[in-house]
């Protein structure tokens, strides 16, 4: 008998969710994490507001912690196009979709991951920190568990059922297992905490000009969350650093940010990750005995703010199939796998089609002046838009012909 039922990978939301999930039902599994919590990590730090239902499900007080932790609540986004032209959509709308507040959460990483690690652990998970997966351990074709490195240098062999690669948009389980592709458009993005920007209200803000786009939002406690996200061909062949030391400078070239930002008011350093648009194959192996959860399987576009909400959504659907996969003897087979990879086509395929679209607009100065400024006139319509990236509107809405084609005509 192996030890574990299941080894998950990576311990931030998609992971520590999952792994919650599975102990909770009696599941024996062990989280590992290379890093030590609590531990910053480069994000957009915005719970969509679909997400608290989800956080609601998780139960164990995870929902009132992350209220206890004093988040900042948004209650829309602004977007800002290259021409000038300002949209706002609300949470709350007459479109005939209530979210489960009119608000969204915002806060930091290291408060956020740190509420679900406890949460996985209270469940009954073992957590493993400074721990570093490196490879896989296969058993006749199928997956049989990892291997990894501890902080002293060791090595030493996991097995499991099951192993969960939720260790983010550098996935080693999506490498080893052969899942990993890339695909355009590939942006970098620097983000950093800034206190006592200048104009920051209750929406999160997107700034879009010919160079890129700046996303950003309160947390709470006075800081906001400020992402700078750029082409990788802008980026090529500069040092990141650069990038880093110039960052206040590359935000004054956004009109709508000139004179906001104090640089004596950054209070975490400026953080890097990217390219982006990564996405798998598939997100089971396929010899069985392994899956992907959040940016392992696929990473969403940060203008989109689809990361914290696409992790918990797929570590509920990962826990749907395992779960009863598990009750039965033996290792999980691709078969005994097959429902995970159904239900995230269905939960994601219109999301990942949407974020597909916003991502290329993004990046087309001339269609992002036309849809910005069809919505700054049509608010239902840019209610409709920011509830669908808020993922309590289905994204069929959006993607009706009807609506598209008032969104560019």
């Amino acid at each position: 008998m192996t030890p574990w039922d299941a080894v998950v990978v990576g311990a931030g939301p998609a992971g520590a969710a999952t792994a919650l999930h599975l102990a909770r039902a009696g599941a024996r599994v062990i989280l590992l994490d290379r890093a030590r919590f609590p531990r910053d990590k480069p994000c957009s730090e915005y719970l969509s507001p679909e997400t608290t239902r989800l956080l609601a499900r998780l139960g164990d007080g995870v929902l009132a912690g992350v209220e206890r932790a004093a988040p900042a609540r948004l209650y829309g986004m602004k977007v800002i196009a290259p021409s000038g032209a300002v949209m706002c959509g609300r949470f709350a709308a007459d479109h005939g979709y209530t979210a489960p507040r009119p608000y969204s959460f915002a806060l930091p990483r290291t408060k956020f991951d740190a509420i679900l690690v406890e949460a996985a652990a209270r469940a009954g998970a073992v957590v493993r920190e400074g721990v570093a997966v490196e490879d896989l351990v296969m058993d006749d074709g199928a997956i049989a568990g990892v291997i990894a490195r501890t902080g002293d240098g060791k090595r030493e062999t996991c097995e499991a059922r099951v192993v969960v690669g939720s260790d983010g948009l550098q996935s080693v389980v999506a490498r080893r297992l052969g899942l990993a592709r890339r695909s355009g458009p590939r942006r970098v993005a620097f983000s950093a905490h800034v206190a006592d920007v200048a104009g920051v209200r209750d929406l999160g803000e997107l700034h879009v000009s010919e160079r890129g786009y700046v996303g950003m939002g309160p947390i709470g406690g006075g800081v906001t969350t400020v992402a700078l996200v750029l082409p990788l061909a802008a980026v090529r062949g500069r040092r990141a650093r650069d990038v880093r030391t110039g960052f206040f400078a590359e935000l004054e070239r956004f009109p709508g940010l000139r004179g906001r930002f104090d640089p004596r008011r950054l209070v975490r350093p400026v953080l890097v990750t990217g390219p982006f648009a990564r996405w798998t194959r598939r997100a089971v192996a396929d010899g069985g005995g392994a899956l992907l959860v959040g940016d392992a399987a696929d990473f969403f576009d940060p203008f989109t703010g689809q990361g914290i909400y696409s992790a918990l959504r797929g570590a509920e659907l990962a826990a749907a199939t395992l779960l009863p996969a598990l009750a039965h003897p033996g290792r999980l087979t691709r078969a005994a796998l097959a429902p995970y990879r159904d239900a995230r086509r269905a939960a994601f395929a219109g999301k990942w089609v949407l974020e597909r679209l916003i991502g290329l607009g993004v990046g087309w100065p001339a269609l992002t002046n036309r849809v910005v400024g069809r919505l700054a006139r049509r608010s239902d319509l840019a209610d409709l838009v920011v509830g669908a990236t808020g993922n309590f509107v289905p994204a069929w809405r959006v993607l009706a012909p009807r609506v598209l084609t008032q969104l560019v005509w």
